[in-house]
Formats: structure tokens, C-alpha cells, sequence
């Protein structure tokens, strides 16, 4: 008997359904670390009282842990002097653990150098000596920041984020047995490598805690949701390889996506989201394939960049990485809450 039309459209939307996962599914490791990097919106500062509102809907969302980023300065890539940024003050970061222990969440400070028209990634010195200067000028500011760290009482720290050249060329174990001294255990100490190489050229896991790291690979020119599946789950399979040889936990410190149309082959760039063209459904799809994909028992922690101070960030015009206000945000309510 001949079918109607309408039976091949439902069998193939079957097929799709088991290929790439229903969004009603819920989340299976409920042991794992979730949230979001915070950060703090130019409009509403931490120690303003409207953030604690944005705190709560965070909570709200699933969320059992937050990151939260105080900024390092240097003027250029070379440059052997790092400086505290005024973007985070310590009374407004003061306000921001307030409120995230309010709310019962596990809190992680992540400091982040800042370089005009640069990233840490790209810090690289002439010789050793010079790599020497720059990183006591660092270690001096990390200390200052565990310090702090150790008085808010916070859960973890976190020793270093990208800085893919200096992974080899300075004494991280010096380091981290000073910032021991001030983070005694059970605080944790990690690293954020960046990708999976950075991961990999890192040696000094066994020194800390857990294994950490940004993850930002290409998914892809087309952005379907079936091209992302494919290069997601190639990248957790790579990671899970990965960390099995190191033997420690991992914290996925950052996954993202812009919602800006054709950012899925380059999910890391974000100097022209003011003016990209709003795709609120490649956002959606990536975060969610993200999560499902990294929703395993080897993986202890995973956060979503990023979520604003400013309850009412983001939104339907919005290109930006965070995912307040969207359908993205819906959909990680619904699958860290099922």
C-alpha cells in the first residue's frame, strides 16, 4: 500500500532524534561541577545590589559552581611587567562570592591576564631571562590573588589560563608550592590549558589537582547540527584519551559559542560580535551538543562562557557569547535541571 507523503518527513526527523538526542533528556552525571564563568557587566557592577538577582537566576539554572575572573593586565605580548586590572575591584569580587555562597554554590577564582589587541596565549619572550622577569612579575600577582582567594573562602583556584608559550619555559612547581602554602587542601589548584594541546604540553599535572582547560575548536563552516555532533564528539573522544594518561579529574573551564551566524568555524573569535548577524539556533545547538557530548563520568566539571552580572543581558539582538535571555539559556535550565 502506497504511504502518504508525510511518512518519510517523520521517519526522518526518527532518525535525526536518535542521532543527535532529544532535548528532553536530562542530565546523567548529576555529580558533576555546572555553572557558568561570571563576569561583570559594565552596566552593573558585582557590589551592585542588582546582581544578586543575576546570582540567583545562575543558581537558578542547574548551576552547582560558578567561575569568577579578577583581571591581570600587560601592555603588549612581550611586556615583563603584569599589573592588577581595575575592570574586577576587590570589593566587587568581595560581592560576588557573597552572593554565589548565598546561593549554595561552589566558587572558583580564574584570573585572566588582559593584553590590548592580544590574548595571553600569545605572551612570548626573547630568552630565558626575560621569561624569568615575566613570571616573577606574575607569580607576584597570582599570590596576591590566592591570598584574597584564601580569605573569601573560596573552593578552587586556578594557578594560570592559556598562557600556551610559557607552559615550559618558567618553574610552575615553584609556584604552585607557595600558592599551596596559602591554598592548603581540600582548596583545589589547576591550570587552564588552552585546547587540548595546551593540555598536552602542560607537565606539570601532577602537581595540582585536576586537570583543566578552554575548549574552543572549530565545529565546522555549515553549522548544522549534524556537522557540530560530528566534530564535538571527535574532540571529547580526543580529550577523554587525553586525560586518561594523566589519571586526574577534569574540569572543562570553558565551553562557548557566540550566538552570531557562522561562528561555529571559529567559536574563539569575538572582536566583530557587535556587528555579526544574530543566529540565537547555532548558539542553542552548539551549547547543547556541548553538554550532552561532555555529560560522562570521567568528566567532573563543566562551564559554559559566560553569564553576565547584568540580569538583563543578552536577548533576541544579541551576538555575544552568553546565553541569558535566549533559547540557549532554556535549554541548559532544562537539561541540568531534568
Amino acid at each position: 500500500m502506497a504511504r502518504p507523503a508525510i511518512f518519510p518527513a517523520i521517519t526522518a526527523v526518527m532518525v535525526s532524534l536518535l542521532v543527535i538526542g532529544c532535548a528532553g533528556d536530562g542530565l546523567k552525571n548529576d555529580r558533576m561541577l555546572r555553572g557558568f564563568n561570571a563576569l561583570q557587566h559594565k552596566n552593573v557592577a558585582w557590589d551592585d545590589a542588582r546582581a544578586q538577582k543575576s546570582v540567583k537566576k545562575l543558581a537558578a539554572m542547574g548551576s552547582n559552581a560558578v567561575v569568577f575572573i579578577p583581571f591581570l593586565e600587560q601592555k603588549s605580548a612581550s611586556s615583563l611587567e603584569i599589573s592588577k586590572s581595575a575592570a574586577v575591584t576587590d570589593a566587587q569580587l568581595r560581592a560576588a562570592v557573597r552572593h554565589a555562597k548565598k546561593y549554595g554554590l561552589k566558587v572558583t577564582i580564574k584570573p585572566q591576564i588582559l593584553i590590548p589587541g592580544s590574548w595571553a596565549g600569545a605572551i612570548k619572550h626573547k630568552d630565558e631571562h626575560s621569561w624569568q622577569a615575566w613570571f616573577d612579575s606574575y607569580s607576584k600577582r597570582i599570590i596576591e590573588h590566592a591570598r584574597f582567594a584564601a580569605e573569601l573562602r573560596v573552593d578552587s583556584f586556578v594557578i594560570g589560563t592559556e598562557l600556551s608559550q610559557a607552559a615550559r619555559h618558567v618553574p610552575w612547581p615553584r609556584l604552585i608550592r607557595q600558592l599551596r602554602d596559602i591554598l592548603p587542601k581540600p582548596i583545589i589548584l589547576t591550570y587552564a590549558a588552552h585546547n587540548i594541546d595546551g593540555l598536552k604540553a602542560f607537565p606539570y599535572w601532577q602537581d595540582l589537582d585536576a586537570v583543566a582547560l578552554t575548549l574552543y575548536p572549530s565545529l565546522g563552516d555549515s553549522g548544522s547540527k549534524e556537522e557540530m555532533k560530528l566534530h564535538i564528539d571527535q574532540t571529547v573522544e580526543e580529550l577523554r584519551l587525553a586525560v586518561a594518561e594523566i589519571n586526574l579529574p577534569l574540569w572543562v573551564l570553558e565551553i562557548g559559542m557566540p550566538s552570531a551566524a557562522g561562528a561555529s568555524a571559529r567559536p574563539w573569535e569575538w572582536h566583530n560580535l557587535k556587528s555579526a548577524k544574530v543566529d540565537l539556533s547555532l548558539q542553542k545547538n552548539a551549547l547543547d551538543l556541548w553538554l550532552r557530548s561532555l555529560d560522562q563520568a570521567w568528566v567532573n566539571g563543566v562551564f559554559v562562557w559566560a553569564w553576565y552580572s547584568d540580569i538583563g543581558a543578552g536577548g533576541a539582538q544579541d551576538a555575544d557569547y552568553t546565553p541569558q535571555n535566549k533559547p540557549a539559556e532554556k535549554m541548559i535550565r532544562r537539561y541540568w535541571k531534568s
